[in-house]
């Protein structure tokens, strides 16, 4: 027996199987929890990581990561994540799981020990939250009681300062630019092209003494006359949709407008008395903040979403071409089919629920499915429903989420802003519901809570006027319930939110009540001096906008009549009468 051969052989086997079953492990739960951490920038622990390689698998036990906005609290921990991997797809370096299982998965849950990372930079608050903020912050009832229109007309106001002059002058800036790029989508030298091609066409089939081949080219030259008339009337729609849109911007200078108007009241300690800006002063903190956080992790999701990419069905190497068979199965470099979840939902008295997500890869395209996932809970008088669809097999990224929370327990809700004006909600029972769409960056979603069996305690301290404050004492006494509904647009850099609560409606009816006439006449001189100011930026962006409509309508009234008319003219010429019948002799 030859040992000088076996002995090296065989020590390094042991040593390959004592890294395995001693260091590798370690090294990947600390290099998981590395990754996730800067990914997360907060504190990742994780109790226990274990792997089989007979038959592949892996366990992941105490799982916790912390929220980089509240270092004491945990966005989110479950108990145990485990899977085992099909053997022959890892002969292939990829990795199929056909059942996983998650349980325990909480969310926001409290932690004792700081989950702060050192040397990360704490990221200010986005434009959305900030601007609520201040709307809220800057709400005023100190001169209640005092109201004086003069001190209105002696206000003065710059037109520099306003929200809807900068937005008039933004939007004049694009507007030319984006009218540009609406007429260039209506090519007309396409369709010229095509029609005299198809003249030419015309022609030499008219020439044509075959009578079989003549109905033939006529029929066929016909078909794409069709397609022609088709496809222009598909871009004329699409040209017009967009002008459309573009023209519905104007409709942020109103709301822009009434932003200043609420602005101006707030620096002079007036309330402002439209029920818009009441609302986004009450429920745009709360509101702004669970939308920021949501859309944070659609943005960490959407930047680790794998790329729509079918690379694996041709690898470039350095030197040749490696080239890839198909196969009756082709897997995804990474594939769970199945992960069955459960869980708890709240704190004080958790709502148990359960779920499964399906589809879970690295490769949507190759898989060519969306990821879904479905979670449903019940309890007494809660009930959890909880859909949501990922698409990313197309050119854009796709979602539609839809959550129906019922039978909340909600022991207190504070709306507004401590430096201003605020409403305590106890006592209540809450509804949520929540849809979602999106389609690359662009945002489509709205969201309603109602509120049953509350009491709402306005807090009145800030109020020195004793009829005002005895007003909205009143209004909100009689109430038991309540709604808020928010709507978003925009995109995910750049969302738009719209509030709307019955809250605002009361608060309204007790200021109006109670001040009289005053701050009607404060808020009308204060919208007065706004639209002074707007005034030459309004006039010039709708002559503009006058000008650009009448130049794109005139291109399509052009286009139409060339297209339309070129169109119908080879068709009259493609009539059976036209055709040259065969002569034949008795």
């Amino acid at each position: 027996m030859r040992w000088s051969y076996i002995i090296p052989r065989l020590t390094l086997l042991i040593l390959v199987w004592a890294f395995f079953f001693f260091a590798f492990d370690p090294l990947l739960k600390w290099g998981a929890i590395k990754g996730l951490e800067k990914a997360a920038k907060a504190k990742v622990e994780i109790a226990g990581l274990r792997t089989t390689f007979l038959h592949p698998s892996l366990k992941v036990t105490g799982f916790a990561v912390a929220d980089a906005k509240d270092e004491f609290r945990n966005l989110a921990e479950f108990s145990e994540l485990s899977f085992s991997a099909a053997g022959a797809p890892l002969l292939e370096k990829k990795l199929l799981v056909e059942n996983a299982s998650l349980t325990g998965l909480r969310l926001g849950t409290p932690r004792k020990t700081s989950g702060k990372l050192p040397f990360v930079k704490e990221e200010p608050p986005s434009a959305l939250v900030q601007q609520l903020k201040d709307e809220s912050k800057d709400f005023a009832l100190e001169r209640a009681a005092d109201i004086k229109t003069d001190l209105v007309s002696d206000y003065k106001i710059s037109a520099d300062d306003l929200e809807s002059v900068k937005l008039a002058k933004q939007l004049e800036q694009t507007y030319e630019k984006d009218y540009k790029d609406i007429a260039a989508r209506l090519d007309l030298k396409k369709y010229e092209d095509g029609l005299a091609a198809l003249k030419v066409r015309y022609e030499k089939a008219k020439g044509e003494s075959n009578f079989a081949k003549q109905a033939k080219d006529y029929a066929e030259i016909g078909k794409e006359v069709n397609k022609l008339s088709k496809q222009f009337k598909a871009d004329k729609q699409e040209v017009e949709t967009a002008a459309a849109r573009l023209k519905d911007a104007f409709k942020g200078l109103d709301e822009a407008r009434k932003k200043d108007i609420a602005a101006v009241m707030g620096k002079m300690k007036l309330p402002a008395l439209d029920t818009q800006s009441l609302a986004r002063m009450l429920a745009g903190p709360l509101i702004a903040e669970k939308t920021e956080q949501a859309m944070g992790w659609m943005a960490t999701a959407k930047k680790y979403m794998p790329a729509n990419s079918k690379g694996v069905l041709k690898n470039e190497a350095p030197r040749g071409r490696v080239v890839h068979f198909p196969k009756e199965k082709s897997y995804p470099s990474v594939l769970v089919r199945r992960l069955a979840l459960s869980g708890e939902l709240g704190a004080d008295d958790p709502l148990a629920y359960s779920g499964v997500i399906e589809g879970l890869t690295t490769q949507p395209r190759v898989y060519g499915r969306p990821t879904t996932a479905l979670i449903k809970g019940a309890k007494g008088g809660r009930r959890l429903d909880f859909s949501c669809s990922v698409d990313a097999a197309g050119e854009e990224l796709r979602t539609d989420t839809a959550l129906a929370y019922a039978g909340i327990k909600i022991e207190q809700l504070r709306l507004g802003s401590p430096s201003s004006f605020m409403v305590d909600i106890t006592g209540a029972t809450g509804n949520l519901d929540v849809k979602l769409k999106t389609e690359g960056s662009a945002l489509d979603g709205r969201a309603e809570a109602r509120f049953t069996g509350a009491s709402f305690k306005p807090g009145t301290e800030k109020i020195k006027a004793a009829p005002l404050r005895s007003a909205v004492e009143s209004a909100f006494s009689r109430l038991s319930s309540a709604q808020i509904e928010s709507g978003i647009a925009g995109t995910l850099t750049a969302p738009k939110l719209s509030i709307k609560t019955d809250l605002a409606d009361a608060l309204s009816k007790a200021f109006s009540g109670a001040m009289g006439d005053e701050i009607k006449k404060a808020q009308a001189e204060a919208q007065k001096k706004i639209d002074g100011a707007l005034k030459p930026y309004r006039e010039k962006l709708d002559g503009l906008a006058a000008a650009k409509k009448a130049e794109l309508d005139g291109k399509l009234k052009d286009a139409e009549g060339k297209v339309t008319g070129g169109g119908d003219s080879l068709l009259k010429g493609l009539t059976p009468g036209k055709l040259k019948l065969p002569k034949f002799k008795f």
